[in-house]
């Protein structure tokens, strides 16, 4: 057989091509490098709420803390800079106002009311001196990729107060970057979803959901919607990563999710004590 010089050629470009962007793949969505620290098997999505007490409402926080439940909650700064507990930007769904939380100060912030209850939007403080030490899983919201560092600085002194274990967690990796740069002691999650479930579209939402931004933030573990996958989902598992998964909502969702890998599950709407 007489060789085809050119077709070989194009063969061996095609390889290198693939093993530069391979090689590409794994350094961009490796993670930080493996450091021992605990994780619960359950925490509470936005705290352990129910009609009565509602998501990330103080009755929420100390349900989930009289059940020894872990708990996710959600932080953002008010106009004046005060640290509240509450996971939308803008506080329509939940109090029937359209505004932001940016653009309210605390005062205002709390004339408000959490669905058709008394509770108020509490203060990050406030959540952390009722919560008995159960786990903590804190979400930073941000608008976009940009954060204002004080507020990042404030939120850490707060939790250095905190008795239990906690760890930060966000969608936006420059967040979790500023964390790495300036506490590095502090475990961090990076969240994501796949491509579409995070409101961000084209090249960028689909190199967040592949995890490509993982060689900024160097997240300790990974916190991914559940149900969804991705090329860098898959490669973190097979690295090892710790996978938590958000959110579930019955013990056969757990099930399904603890054989795709995940160990730590960010749960709602059904009773937690019997994961």
């Amino acid at each position: 057989m007489i060789e085809n010089p050119v077709l070989t050629a194009i063969v061996m470009v095609l390889i290198i091509i693939f093993l530069v962007i391979a090689c590409a793949f794994v350094y961009l969505t490796t993670p930080n490098k493996f450091r021992f620290f605990d994780l619960p098997v359950v925490y509470c999505h936005r705290g352990y709420y129910n009609d009565e007490a509602p998501e990330n409402s103080i009755p929420a926080f100390k349900r989930s803390a009289e059940n020894e439940l872990g708990v996710e909650l959600d932080v953002q700064p008010t106009k004046d800079g005060k640290i509240v507990v509450f996971h939308d930007l803008n506080v329509k769904r939940m109090c029937g106002v359209d505004k932001t939380v940016a653009e309210m100060t605390f005062e205002e912030v709390s004339e408000l009311r959490l669905g058709n209850t008394d509770e108020k939007i509490p203060l990050f403080s406030e959540v952390l001196e009722v919560l008995g030490g159960v786990p903590v899983s804190c979400e930073i919201k941000t608008a976009g990729s940009s954060f204002d560092a004080d507020f990042l600085e404030n939120v850490y002194q707060l939790l250095l107060t905190y008795e239990g274990d906690y760890n930060v967690i966000s969608f936006n990796p420059y967040v979790l970057e500023w964390f790495k740069n300036n506490h590095p002691e502090v475990i961090r999650g990076q969240l994501s979803a796949g491509n579409g479930h995070l409101g961000v579209k084209g090249i960028l939402g689909w190199g967040l959901s592949n995890l490509l931004l993982n060689f900024k933030s160097k997240p300790d573990f990974i916190s991914y919607k559940y149900g969804d996958k991705s090329l860098g989902f898959l490669l973190n598992r097979h690295y090892g990563t710790r996978l938590c998964v958000w959110s579930v909502h019955s013990l056969e969702e757990v099930e399904r999710a603890a054989y795709d890998g995940h160990s730590t599950f960010v749960c709602e709407n059904f009773d937690m004590t019997e994961v």
